[in-house]
């Protein structure tokens, strides 16, 4: 008996090279999509400002929800606990 040879098509080679090329590109950091168009144009750095730069209030206020966190195990406060940091520090609304 001969063996049977399994009919060859060159859709499926294509798509699998198509793939093959785009998995590459992927693993370079980009996505399949770049892989046919020029390089994005570089992204814009945002500007960041130094503690020595911010004001006392805003150092407090940071200081204050960051030990919230800390001493609450939470990562991220929901907006009642952060009203209540900030009645913590004194704030008081004007009726």
């Amino acid at each position: 008996m001969s063996p049977k040879k399994k009919p060859s098509s060159k859709k499926t080679a294509s798509r699998a090279q198509a793939r093959k090329t785009a998995t590459r590109e992927v693993g370079r950091g980009k996505s399949p999509k770049d892989a046919e168009t020029p390089a994005a144009a570089p992204k814009k750095k945002t500007a960041t400002v130094q503690p020595d730069e911010m004001d006392a209030d805003v150092l407090e206020f940071i200081q204050a929800i960051d030990d919230y966190k800390r001493a609450e195990g939470r990562p991220f406060p929901n907006w009642s606990e952060v009203l209540d940091i900030v009645k913590g520090l004194g704030y008081q609304r004007r009726v």
